[in-house]
């Protein structure tokens, strides 16, 4: 196996109904932006957990992951860059409280969509994607089995078609 230096990021997308949770960034080049609750991976720490992490420091929410909705990468000067957008459910009756980084976190309904300023096309894509289909990645959790962080991302066992 060889091994490449590689840039992980993460989003999560919380859906309710038609709208997606999202956040207004409040610094930096996306300043006054929209977009999901998103963040870098840190150093010993999986990508699944880094997005539990963002949504929390960025909307005061705990969630769980339920799966994986859409994946970019690309290049950015010569390094892979991946990010992973994940399916979320927050636990109930939380409500999200924008934290230091943002300046507002709310559900923003799919009709509001093509109003806002986003940080990206892609990550427009991956919010219209979300309140159009709730198909994706599911996620097992294999940690207490094995001992150490180990998740799964594959198909659900009943996705349709024929074997």
């Amino acid at each position: 196996m060889h091994t490449v230096e590689c840039d992980v990021g993460v989003a999560a997308i919380v859906r309710k109904s038609r709208s997606i949770l999202l956040v207004k960034e409040a610094h930096g080049r996306y300043k006054d932006c929209w977009g999901l609750p998103k963040g870098h991976v840190n150093e010993n720490e999986l990508p699944s957990h880094a997005v539990l992490r963002e949504l929390r420091e960025e909307c005061h929410v705990q969630g769980q992951i339920k799966g994986v909705q859409s994946i970019r990468e690309r290049l950015f000067n010569g390094m892979p860059a991946v990010f992973i957008a994940y399916k979320v459910e927050l636990d109930d009756d939380q409500k999200p409280v924008p934290g230091e980084e943002v300046t507002e976190a709310r559900f923003v309904h799919a009709d509001e969509f093509d109003q806002l300023e986003w940080i990206s096309e892609a990550m427009h894509s991956m919010a219209n994607t979300a309140v159009n289909s709730n198909q994706g990645l599911e996620t097992i959790d294999y940690e207490s089995n094995r001992g150490h962080p180990y998740m799964l991302h594959t198909l659900p066992k009943k996705w349709g078609g024929d074997a």
